[in-house]
């Protein structure tokens, strides 16, 4: 069954997914703000206000917060992406309507006390200092700000540690009243919850609490990308290397064709990269790509985690690999394997009424469509290697590759390295 997006008259919409078998619901409020519709003064805010819903209302502690929840067997949490901010309770289905509360409530009604935020202000400056420390996501983090320089996707979602340090309460209150708005939500059940419920819970929860139905915001337009490189030097054991492509935005006809790709690319133990660099050459501890896409944008990265005096060698088998792949393709073999791997792991999710809840909140989020688990399955048995060969040749494109070094100074340029020069 094709689940349907329910609309209601404020613009707020509303999926569902009954899945038979489960005594749970999961449920959500996503709201497609994150760190892309910020500015450079408030760039971190998204995520600090992510933080701060957890810290009371007028009527609950941050403490009466966790410990009802807790005391409903319930499981809440929350994330922030570059264009999306989610909070979600999975729970017993007796008790949904308890959590519908706790989360309308800290949802619309968050204080955000200034005695909590000097508190939470450390918390995520911790955050940030932890996400520094760890070299292959700063290596990452790196990487993207770099491709997308001079877009706000560029942007880091945890902001850096000045703006953070300057947040108030007006600032929070007035961002959520401007960007969380009807016109931009999502509230999701999925589990042991008949549509019905679902709508009534949506509309006595959610619906007429909204200040604004609609607040305009637009997402980040196509970026033109420059190549070109970051080297941070750092007494690192390993050389952090990445590099990433332009690639296809969120809900482009290759989607799935880029999706296999990059599984056998550099997805597992048995793609490409990692049997050709760790298993047969020993280069490599840790490699592999992974495609991004959002609206108007998307990126195809590389990461591999190295000894500093073989990294240029290393980088030279990603390469080889790249060109490999860019006139021949791949095996019908690996092809036929890699999607069953594919359609094993959107049939998998299907069993976790959590997978399922953030792939309905995202499709109609983002594509306004209702998540079709047969056509996702059908549209992988299309790609053809014709299509993947074509696939590989738009997303390699060296003229438009950027790189990300992070380690002991290196004796090259890892950009012209994997660019042939």
């Amino acid at each position: 069954m094709i689940n349907s997006i329910i609309r209601l008259d404020n613009g707020l919409k509303v999926v569902h997914k009954k899945m038979p078998g489960l005594r749970s619901v999961a449920m959500c409020v996503m709201t497609a703000v994150g760190s892309s519709d910020e500015s450079e003064i408030n760039n971190g805010i998204s995520h600090f206000i992510e933080h701060m819903m957890f810290k009371g209302t007028a009527k609950r502690t941050s403490f009466d917060i966790v410990s009802e929840v807790a005391g409903l067997g319930a499981q809440i949490n929350a994330f922030t992406s570059k264009q999306s901010t989610c909070y979600y309770i999975v729970t017993v289905d007796d008790y949904i309507e308890d959590c519908a509360d706790i989360l309308s409530d800290f949802y619309f009604n968050s204080t955000f006390a200034a005695e909590e935020m000097e508190k939470e202000k450390g918390v995520v400056l911790e955050e940030i200092a932890m996400s520094t420390d760890t070299p292959d996501d700063f290596c990452l983090e790196n990487l993207t700000s770099l491709f997308y320089k001079g877009s706000s996707l560029g942007q880091t979602i945890l902001g850096p540690p000045e703006n953070i340090k300057k947040f108030n309460p007006k600032m929070l209150h007035d961002y959520v009243d401007n960007m969380y708005c009807a016109d931009n939500t999502v509230v999701c059940f999925a589990g042991n919850i008949e549509q019905d419920r679902a709508i009534d819970l949506a509309n006595k929860y959610f619906a007429s609490n909204f200040k604004n139905s609609a607040c305009g915001k637009t997402s980040a337009a196509f970026h033109q990308v420059k190549s070109d490189s970051i080297t941070v030097v750092k007494d690192l054991e390993q050389a952090n290397i990445a590099f990433a492509f332009p690639s296809f935005e969120l809900g482009s006809k290759y989607e799935m064709a880029n999706m296999l790709m990059s599984t056998i690319f550099g997805s597992g133990m048995s793609s490409r990269l990692f049997q050709e660099i760790r298993e047969r050459n020993g280069l490599a501890y840790n490699v592999f790509s992974y495609p991004s896409s959002f609206i108007n944008n998307g990126d195809f990265s590389i990461y591999l985690g190295t000894n500093p005096n073989t990294s240029m060698k290393a980088i030279q088998s990603v390469r080889k690999e790249i060109l490999e792949v860019k006139k021949n393709g791949f095996t019908a073999d690996e092809i036929e394997r890699c999607k069953r791997q594919l359609k094993g792991g959107y049939v998998l999710s299907q069993e976790s009424n959590s997978s399922v809840m953030r792939m309905l909140s995202r499709f109609a989020l983002f594509l306004d469509k209702p998540f079709d688990l047969e056509e996702r399955i059908e549209a992988i048995e299309k790609v053809t290697n014709d299509e993947l060969v074509e696939v590989c040749k738009h997303v390699f494109d060296m003229d438009k590759v950027v790189a990300s070094y992070l380690g002991k100074a290196p004796s090259f340029d890892p950009l012209a390295v994997i660019k042939g020069c």
